[in-house]
């Protein structure tokens, strides 16, 4: 492999949905770029939907095989097959089977990279339901990975070039949401995303942080949270150096004129941050995982299964989250 090139695995997603589509899309536009592509996905699928993608791509069954390719400083895309005996899938109809099929990609990219294949891993996307449904508790791809590989505190960063946040908790019920926050939380959130978003920048990042209730609690006429905890964390940070604003009121931060202003903005919980940000970047957002020892990002839209099928889907996402994992690799190195 070339010094230049980062080997990245990229899991099809649910086969039934628009993962494949804007897999393939994405991976010719790439080409030249640096990135050496491993597409984790059963040749029997592309060869279905896509076979002139099939034909002009290398094909590598075996950890020995995929090595060779690896090593041959070809820059055509590979394909790490998945032999699966499952239904062929119909594009638009996710079912259990393609549940199962869209989570052996995971594990299989997992793999690859604990061996020391890739370098990095970018997920198509899936069915979280359906996954379950297939037999295997799943929230996302951010707690499913870090819990194959053993780590316990990873972060969920929403990127684009002109907006950026990160959840101090991700998919939770909201229910659930308060008892998972302290003051110690944020502060690891602060402190993670300060130095995510300095390392992707170049330079120091300059952060805000929402309040949890509104009006940030209103002095205490709403709730108390956020001027005793989420204030304690800000405190905390500043403390260590970070340039960090807050708690301020969501119904505002997030107005586009104010909201670029900041590197990053911190929320507390998946909604708070998810809504705002799909809005306004969701043709070239990404999602990376943080906090993991290794490199995920992925798109920041699911299946699509409407759309499956009828050429009519955006690869915009996919291949900000393939160059946002080269990046992000190649400033871990540096």
């Amino acid at each position: 492999m070339k010094d230049e090139n980062v080997r990245i695995g990229i899991t099809l997603g649910d086969p039934a949905g628009i993962g494949p589509e804007i897999s393939v899309k994405a991976l010719q536009e790439i080409q030249g770029t640096g990135i050496l592509p491993v597409l984790i996905a059963r040749k029997e699928v592309l060869r279905e939907w896509f076979p002139e993608f099939l034909q002009r791509s290398r094909i590598a069954e075996t950890e020995e095989q995929l090595q060779k390719l690896l090593a041959s400083h070809d820059s055509a895309v590979i394909i790490y097959d998945v032999p699966l005996t499952l239904p062929i899938p119909t594009p638009g109809n996710g079912t259990v089977y393609t549940g199962s099929e869209s989570r052996a990609y995971i594990d299989i990219a997992v793999s690859l990279w604990k061996h020391g294949f890739i370098d990095a891993i970018v997920t198509g996307p899936v069915s979280k339901g359906l996954i379950e449904k297939s037999g295997c508790p799943f929230t996302g791809h951010t707690e499913y990975i870090a819990d194959k590989i053993n780590e316990r505190d990873p972060f969920m960063l929403m990127y684009s070039d002109e907006y950026r946040v990160l959840l101090a908790t991700t998919h939770l019920p909201l229910a659930s949401v308060v008892p998972a926050l302290s003051a110690d939380r944020l502060l690891a959130t602060i402190e993670t995303g300060y130095r995510a978003i300095s390392a992707i920048d170049g330079k120091p990042g300059k952060l805000v942080i929402t309040g949890l209730d509104p009006h940030c609690g209103d002095d205490g006429a709403i709730g108390n949270f956020d001027r005793h905890i989420t204030a304690e964390a800000v405190a905390r940070a500043k403390r260590k150096g970070i340039d960090i604003t807050g708690p301020l009121s969501a119904d505002t931060l997030f107005m586009p004129d104010i909201w670029r202003q900041y590197s990053l903005a911190i929320v507390h919980y998946h909604d708070q941050g998810l809504i705002p940000f799909k809005m306004l970047a969701f043709d070239n957002g990404v999602n990376i995982t943080l906090g993991l020892s290794v490199i995920r990002t992925s798109v920041d839209h699911g299946t699509a299964f409407d759309i499956a099928g009828k050429n009519a889907a955006r690869h915009s996402s996919m291949v900000a989250a393939l160059k946002s994992a080269q990046k992000l690799f190649q400033n871990r190195n540096n």
